[in-house]
């Protein structure tokens, strides 16, 4: 009987080692892939939430001066939300018709977090963030 050298003891080792090192990675990849996904769907949907928060905020304080428009509020959320890159958002005002009388003006935006997701929307695919911004309106001399 032959025995084997070092040599090719050595080579057995190191072919044997490559597999379990690729068996490993199968099997390792795919949550960490995931994860890494998934911190980067977090943070963007983190990112679009706050957008939507300062889109409310700046279409209300645009409403709060004295003259202005329901117009200009949307125009100043939807300005706010295109800064952002944020699609697809709603944007509504609360009186739909401001007046000198009125008291306060609310902001709503609605943005469906499915046209905005950077990763196939598996688990958002129904979110909706709903951000509102209620301010009281100044007072003309």
């Amino acid at each position: 009987m032959k025995v084997p050298s070092n040599m090719s003891l050595a080579r057995s080792r190191r072919t044997l080692r490559c597999g379990l090192t690729a068996v490993e990675f199968a099997l390792v990849a795919p949550v960490a892939f995931l994860l890494l996904f998934g911190a980067l769907e977090l943070g963007h949907a983190n990112m679009v939430f706050h957008s939507a928060e300062a889109a409310a905020y700046e279409g209300a304080r645009k409403g709060i001066i004295p003259g202005a428009t329901a117009t200009e509020c949307i125009a100043g959320a939807n300005d706010m939300l295109q800064l952002c890159r944020v699609r697809g958002a709603t944007v509504t005002v609360n009186p739909a018709v401001l007046t000198p009388n009125d008291a306060n003006v609310t902001v709503r935006v609605q943005v469906p977090y499915r046209s905005n997701s950077i990763v196939v929307p598996f688990f958002t695919r129904s979110l909706v963030i709903n951000r509102e911004c209620k301010l009281s309106r100044e007072r003309g001399n």
